[in-house]
């Protein structure tokens, strides 16, 4: 999920009370990162998607995105 935060860089706490969801939604390993720190627009994992809130339900937040695994797509050249 994106959403837009004022002042510092946001903790895993402020994000889920930004979402309105639980911190232990959220996935800590992955964090809060920027995504366009000019604009204020962070990024976090949320690793139950059920939890998430429906999209355009509150200002300021985006997604739920999907996050597809990033593999290889056909042969790979050996180096």
């Amino acid at each position: 999920m994106t959403f837009k935060a004022k002042g510092a860089k946001p903790t895993l706490r402020s994000a889920a009370r930004k979402l309105g969801v639980a911190e232990s939604v959220l996935d800590s390993g992955f964090g809060v990162l920027p995504i366009d720190p000019a604009r204020a627009v962070y990024t976090v994992r949320v690793v139950d998607a059920a939890a998430a809130p429906p999209a355009g339900t509150r200002r300021g937040v985006g997604g739920p995105f999907s996050n597809p695994r990033i593999a290889p797509f056909g042969r790979t050249k050996k180096g």
